[in-house]
């Protein structure tokens, strides 16, 4: 099933409604549900951020993944101004690091507690990249699939 198109109701051939939680969607005729796959380009329309402000785009970010993920997230801030962002959605671990006007972006995959490999990346492909492993981790956990329905990048928002 694609996220992106309408769902048909598989027993009855009736239009399915998306439910509030983003990935499930409900026939109401026969009583069907059908669960659907988050894609990492809701996540990114859901998050909105500014990729070319780094105060935006830090504070949107700590914003969002302190609501939905915050047992994945540690973020270092002062006031509204965020300096350090981790977030570890293992087997990938994200890094967002002020330097001035600028962020240090970096992505690191681990397995078992090891470090592979450490890349530092341009802010497009390190965000493109962060929201693939959300939406990994959305079709895996409920909770944080509500928590992007409630930011509109869910099917039902």
């Amino acid at each position: 099933m694609n996220p992106g198109q309408p769902v048909e109701c598989r027993n009855c051939g009736a239009p399915m409604t998306p439910q509030p939680d983003g990935r499930t969607f409900a026939c109401a005729y026969c009583r069907a549900q059908v669960q659907v796959a988050v894609g990492a380009e809701q996540i990114a329309a859901g998050l909105a951020v500014d990729l070319s402000n780094v105060d935006a785009f830090l504070g949107r970010l700590a914003q969002v993944l302190f609501q939905g993920w915050s047992e994945h997230t540690r973020i270092q801030s002062s006031g509204n101004t965020v300096h350090e962002i981790e977030i570890d959605l293992e087997p990938d671990v994200f890094f967002a690091k002020r330097q001035g006007h600028h962020a240090t972006l970096q992505h690191k995959r681990v397995v078992r507690g090891i470090a592979l490999r450490t890349e530092t990346m341009p802010v497009d492909r390190w965000y493109q990249t962060l929201t693939e492993a959300l939406a990994r981790h959305a079709n895996q956990n409920a909770r944080a699939a509500w928590v992007l329905a409630q930011l509109g990048g869910g099917r039902g928002a």
